[in-house]
């Protein structure tokens, strides 16, 4: 059972919202902005998308990322607390059946070309062949910051899949990376206690192409641009380094999804060498531990 008597931010979040001089204004938005409900227009929202970002556990062990496709409307709101997946549509890397009840998930639903987005934290309720319902545990919308306009086409390769398992980025792999202007995260906190700031969060991150580097030893530099200062993801990773990446091949439609080891390299402390040295005081350095390329693991390509 949940909570319900809780803070809006684990330690983890707290402890980087102090670093960074947030916390006394996060103490005063976080309970009037994260909600245990929908509003109307986040599940009217959620109903029109054709794709919505997914981070869970992958039975019981490491984060995971991964993308969910259908036609607008395949998700639906019975109530303002609660989402009806249908997960038909969706196969490649998500398999539901690593879900059990009870499981944390985290959810993001963005559209690229009205940059909108909103983010639920939710608890799964129940898992039948169609559908996944999820109930709510907390509900916010994010500002339109760094999201890459797109539009989208049809991928009619889609599910013609097949994957490609490695622990190395190849060349193809890093001008992917190195070109993106969007990716995704999945990150999680769990300290065993069963309250509603508990679980598994989806984030997006967005910026020019370039944003994202990748160092000679193969890692991963992304600077931490200035945002709603909830530092969600950055307080999960301070406790649970282990994390989920999700990269797109737009114009292909092939999809990779990273497993890394997350480091925070704060720049007033030397903790960033020369070489690493980005324009943020925060830099987030990914060591890649498994990497999978789902090929035709997309809906949906990008429009020239």
């Amino acid at each position: 059972m949940i909570n319900e008597q809780v803070p809006s931010w684990h330690q983890g979040e707290l402890t980087i919202q102090k670093r960074v001089g947030t916390d006394k204004r996060m103490a005063d938005i976080g309970p009037r902005f994260i909600r245990d409900f929908m509003p109307e227009q986040h599940r009217d929202y959620f109903a029109n998308l054709s794709m919505i970002f997914i981070g869970y556990t992958a039975r019981h062990s490491q984060s995971r990322a991964s993308v969910l496709f259908g036609e607008p409307g395949f998700i639906h709101s019975p109530s303002d607390t609660s989402l009806v997946i249908n997960t038909q549509n969706t196969m490649g890397d998500f398999i539901h059946q690593e879900l059990e009840v009870g499981d944390k998930v985290g959810l993001v639903g963005v559209e690229f070309d009205t940059k909108r987005r909103n983010r639920l934290n939710a608890v799964v309720a129940d898992i039948s062949q169609k559908n996944i319902t999820i109930n709510v545990l907390q509900s916010f919308g994010n500002c339109p910051k760094y999201i890459q306009d797109k539009t989208f086409k049809t991928n009619y390769a889609y599910g013609e899949f097949s994957t490609t398992t490695r622990s190395v980025l190849d060349a193809t792999d890093k001008q992917l990376i190195t070109q993106a202007d969007t990716f995704f995260i999945a990150s999680s906190f769990d300290d065993g206690e069963a309250l509603r700031n508990r679980g598994v969060d989806m984030s997006h991150r967005g910026g020019e192409a370039g944003f994202v580097k990748v160092n000679e030893k193969g890692q991963l530099l992304v600077e931490d641009y200035y945002g709603n200062g909830f530092f969600n993801t950055m307080g999960n990773l301070l406790h649970n380094p282990i994390a989920s990446l999700l990269f797109f091949d737009w114009q292909n439609g092939h999809l990779l999804q990273l497993i890394v080891s997350s480091e925070i390299l704060w720049d007033d402390n030397g903790q960033t060498d020369s070489n690493e040295k980005t324009n943020s005081v925060r830099t987030l350095r990914f060591t890649p531990l498994k990497l999978d390329i789902l090929h035709n693991g997309l809906a949906y390509l990008q429009r020239d």
